[in-house]
């Protein structure tokens, strides 16, 4: 009876039956988590992929790869005991699966603190970050693995060293069973309460956290942190250098270092919060299966989102480096990563908030589906902002970015472009180019719409110097050099040149509040005014955006020049209060030859008419 039983055990069911059976409840959250945790791996493999593709031979990119690689490992096996309800043979996989875990934790730790030395002036720097040319790359993880398999060997085995994994199986209500991955027995008895009836036949993974484990956790941390400070330091003295192919780059890595530090925080609050609550590190006795451990329902929730904060920080800092790494080699990474962060959190964030609030109902009032509709109703109604609003935080990550041959394409439709409209010939010319740029179709016409937007865009925004000259700034001054409209493009390009200190051939917001003109303002305006050139809100303007606000505003300024002459001549008219016949035939032989319409003639006359009744009411 004994044998049969064991030959059954941990069988439950189909795949798609189980999983079916477990929406709803905590295991599908943490099976939903697990998953997205191995999706996310095989994403960072691709993005290794690209880095590598995009240039094999460079030291750097063999270095991105690598780390990439690592996180990927981390994903792979930080929830794989999550994955599915495994039978007890996977014990034999989950234990060296953790090994592979921890060995990467302790890789990233040294990869993290050697990326700052890519961007590094120091010999010893630029020794290490050579290495990674070839031996680094085999040496760095033959070293990891060897020192937490000696010490695991020393501490006893890594079930001591890492910890235990434990395996229960609940077939029906009442006494089920239990294993770990060294042998050793559970340590309490499996009880398969009513509560989760509806989940039987089940099995499930837990494990224990060693005395190496809870060192290894933190130490990618400090790399990151380390790393954050010496970018910091890197990104300062590359600013002050202008060196224009690595300022973006150093800017960007150092990002991705930032966001790491923040989830590592995150994975390491969580965990002092569950040692504060259990009185001690989760062992395998912190199991919802033993009758004598005190179980928060909380602890249900709030542990899996310790492994899927590094997740998330692999993710973000997958994505980051890879746009920093080949952003001027890839046409359109740029574009693709920015698509890939938006569907990410946004998919991401639907699907926790959906299983938390399909749970909550269900705990609260027996009906889980209330909470589904709630939150699928209020996903698919506020979808569009939602969206918008992740692709603002996303194009502030990642910044539009062009390649060399891009930017030269986007100069070539500006020319074709100045007088509103592209003949046949300057379409195949076009055509040429873009082909000879090897710019795909799709891409070229990604570019021209791209245009087309910011062109959109800035015509709206014709009200700069009117808006801004109220403050005692000259707008002509901010876009030009000599101060007067009309503007030529040299005067553009100098303008902005002289704006753009590191030369990485954008304006950041520190590098346009410092421009002499600008400066004049107060602080918030200079922001505001920054926001207003930024016409598609990435956080730096780029030649683009500058020189097509730049030509709207001179219109603006012209305009404003012409209008004014108009109502001199108005006000001369008006000095005995009527306009004889003569008068106006002389007043629309001017309007007509400033090119100012009819409408704004009856606009302009009607504000002077009204400021004249003002002031003769003050008056009386």
């Amino acid at each position: 009876m004994h044998v049969n039983r064991k030959s059954t055990m941990g069988d439950v069911g189909s795949p798609i039956a189980y999983y079916i059976r477990s929406l709803g409840s905590f295991l599908g959250y943490w099976h939903m988590l697990a998953i997205f945790s191995i999706l996310s791996g095989i994403f960072l493999l691709f993005l290794a992929y690209l880095i590598l593709k995009a240039n094999p031979g460079k030291a750097k990119n063999r270095f991105m790869a690598l780390m990439l690689v690592s996180e990927a490992l981390r994903c792979f096996t930080s929830m794989l005991f999550w994955v599915y309800a495994w039978p007890e043979e996977m014990l034999s996989v989950l234990k060296p699966a953790r090994v592979v875990y921890y060995t990467m934790s302790l890789q990233l730790f040294f990869l993290y603190m050697g990326a700052a030395t890519f961007y590094s002036e120091k010999k010893w720097a630029k020794f290490i970050a050579n290495s990674f040319q070839v031996h680094g790359l085999y040496l760095v993880p033959m070293f990891c693995l060897s020192f937490v398999l000696l010490v695991s060997y020393l501490a006893g085995g890594t079930s001591i060293a890492i910890g235990d994994i434990s395996w229960v199986y609940c077939e029906s209500v009442g006494i089920g069973e239990g294993r770990t991955a060294s042998g050793k027995p559970l340590g309490f008895e499996v009880t398969c309460s009513k509560e989760y009836e509806s989940l039987y036949p089940m099995t499930m993974s837990n494990v224990a956290l060693g005395p190496l484990t809870r060192v290894l956790l933190f130490v990618p941390l400090i790399g990151a942190i380390v790393a954050t400070v010496a970018l910091t330091s890197s990104r300062n003295r590359i600013d002050k250098e202008g060196n224009s192919n690595l300022t973006g780059e150093v800017r960007a890595v150092r990002v991705g270092f930032i966001g790491k530090t923040t989830m590592q925080v995150t994975t390491t609050l969580i965990l002092f919060w569950m040692v504060s609550t259990l009185g001690g590190s989760p062992s395998l006795e912190t199991n919802m299966f033993n009758a004598g451990a005190e179980f928060s329902e909380v602890l249900l929730y709030l542990p899996p989102l310790m492994p899927m904060a590094v997740v998330l920080a692999a993710l973000f800092e997958g994505i980051v480096f890879t746009y920093a790494v080949i952003k001027n080699d890839m046409f359109g990474i740029d574009e693709q990563l920015r698509k890939t962060f938006t569907t990410t959190i946004f998919a991401g964030s639907g699907a926790v908030l959906f299983l938390v609030s399909t749970e909550l109902m269900e705990s609260v009032f027996d009906q889980g589906w209330i909470g589904g509709v709630f939150i699928g109703m209020t996903l698919l109604l506020m979808r569009k902002p939602i969206i918008a609003t992740l692709g603002n935080v996303s194009a502030k990550l990642i910044p539009e970015s062009h390649t060399k041959e891009e930017l030269g394409y986007l100069e070539m439709y500006y020319l074709a472009k100045k007088d509103h409209k592209i003949t046949d010939k300057e379409r195949s010319m076009l055509d040429l180019q873009a082909r000879a740029y090897g710019l795909t179709e799709e891409r070229k016409l990604y570019l021209e719409q791209w245009y087309e937007d910011l062109l959109t865009m800035g015509e709206e925004k014709n009200y700069l110097a009117k808006k801004y000259g109220k403050s005692g700034i000259n707008m002509m001054s901010v876009f030009g050099t000599t101060g007067e409209a009309p503007i030529d493009e040299r005067e553009i390009r100098e303008a902005f040149t002289e704006m753009d200190k590191n030369r990485d051939n954008v304006i950041s917001l520190g590098e346009f509040s410092e421009a002499p003109e600008v400066t004049k303002l107060p602080e918030a305006a200079r922001e505001e005014l920054f926001e207003e050139i930024d016409l598609n809100k990435d956080g730096v303007i780029q030649f683009d955006e500058f020189r097509i606000q730049a030509q709207v505003t001179e219109s603006e300024v012209l305009n404003i020049t012409k209008e004014d002459a108009y109502l001199e001549m108005y006000k001369v008219a008006m000095d005995d209060l009527i306009i004889t016949e003569d008068e106006r035939k002389m007043l629309d032989i001017q309007a007509k030859t400033l090119g100012i319409s009819q409408q704004r003639v009856s606009e302009l006359e009607d504000e002077y008419n009204s400021t004249l009744e003002k002031g003769n009411d003050a008056n009386q």
